[in-house]
């Protein structure tokens, strides 16, 4: 199967496959179900999304094979309520670590929504929110407009202040239009809307030569505004990653290259960055390269939005494969998850800061697993952080990290 045919069903990472089969091996726990059924276990790809209402409220999503489903616990994940079916009817749900199911809830208590299915193109972005606490979802509405002739996916989705919506995804709709740089390049497209119950997503480019198969990450400014870390293919087929943000009238500044690790490579790696800004406007940033000048994964801060770079310093065990990074800032604390394969299992690792990113605990484990899973991910409220992973060995699990 060509990696970079996208007519075709998005493969893993055929170079680094020993790296990317290692990795997949995951870590969960099990966790209570009020009603006696197993449908965590059912997740496709064991990809369950899981976010944290501003109520304190834990709500997952569980994609299956032909629908996706959104439960919630009360209690920090020991039991869960009765599922809810999202979309009405059968779909070929579409999604893997690199490209899970994507969950956000406002501060008003709207629940959206998007996830990944095979249509009239075999990846499209479907978008669903429910305005009453999860009871019922809105009929799902595809977010491109250009989703029947080109392959959307990659998503990610930001809420400010106002409750604005903002939705980003990898775009196929202007081909292969760099073939020079190399193959698997897109484009980077959003939509805005301060009315979701429109359908009405107003698709924008921000911008072209984009790793097709390595997610983008994006948060928000202090001040509300979207910023984008992304792994970019620069001449000579180089794969680094640069920072994108908007400015407050809302335009696109030029994308600025933060790292020069210098990964030369016609492949996609299927290993995008992590981002966080804390409250005081610093990013921290986290990434995954192969690079002739860097191997592993990495952090850095800055305090300039790229402008200047803290010197990366690498994380995990190299004998170990680390990878796969997240990262999160609440207040003066940083968090920082990977995964590692030991050979027989995976294991997650985390590393936290208290005076943002300055100094650095030493690297202690919260879980391992011998079976498939997502990639770890962080999720917080108020002031708790926890570890959401999901495998096929354990199911889904929340592990708080205490300082």
């Amino acid at each position: 199967m060509n990696m970079f045919d996208l007519n075709k069903k998005i493969p893993f990472f055929l170079i680094l496959n020993v790296m990317a089969l290692a990795l997949l091996g995951g870590c969960q726990t099990g966790s209570k179900d009020l009603y006696g059924t197993k449908l965590a276990e059912q997740a496709l790809n064991a990809t369950i999304t899981a976010n944290f209402a501003p109520d304190g409220r834990l709500w997952r999503l569980i994609p299956t094979d032909e629908a996706v489903f959104i439960d919630y616990s009360t209690d920090f994940g020991r039991t869960y309520s009765k599922p809810t079916r999202i979309n009405p009817t059968d779909q070929r749900i579409s999604v893997w670590p690199e490209n899970p199911a994507i969950l956000e809830i406002s501060q008003s208590g709207r629940i959206h929504v998007l996830y990944n299915a095979d249509d009239l193109q075999k990846a499209t972005s479907f978008f669903s929110f429910s305005n009453d606490s999860g009871k019922t979802f809105s009929t799902p509405v595809k977010i491109s407009d250009h989703a029947d002739t080109a392959m959307n996916y990659m998503e990610k989705m930001l809420i400010d202040k106002d409750g604005r919506l903002y939705m980003f995804w990898h775009d196929q709709r202007q081909g292969h239009h760099n073939q020079k740089l190399g193959s698997g390049i897109l484009a980077l497209y959003y939509g805005v809307t301060d009315d979701p119950a429109s359908g009405n997503f107003n698709n924008r480019f921000v911008s072209d030569n984009v790793c097709s198969c390595c997610r983008t990450a994006a948060t928000l400014s202090p001040e509300g505004q979207p910023v984008l870390f992304a792994r970019l293919v620069f001449p000579g087929g180089v794969r680094d990653h640069a920072l994108i943000r908007m400015d407050r009238s809302g335009k696109w500044l030029p994308v600025r290259r933060v790292t020069n690790d210098h990964w030369r490579i016609d492949a996609c790696p299927e290993h995008g960055p992590a981002l966080a800004i804390d409250d005081r406007g610093r990013g921290h940033l986290a990434w995954f390269t192969l690079g002739d000048r860097r191997q592993g994964i990495y952090y850095a801060r800055t305090d300039d939005y790229g402008a200047t770079l803290s010197d990366p310093i690498a994380l995990g065990n190299p004998d170990h494969l680390p990878g796969h990074p997240d990262v999160i800032a609440v207040e003066d604390r940083v968090v920082i998850v990977w995964h590692e394969f030991d050979g027989e299992q995976a294991e997650v690792f985390a590393i936290e800061s208290t005076d943002r990113g300055e100094h650095w605990t030493v690297a202690k484990r919260l879980a391992s697993s011998q079976g498939e899973s997502s990639y770890p991910k962080l999720v917080n409220h108020r002031d708790r952080v926890f570890l959401s992973w999901s495998d096929t060995q354990n199911g889904h699990q929340l592990i708080e990290i205490n300082p």
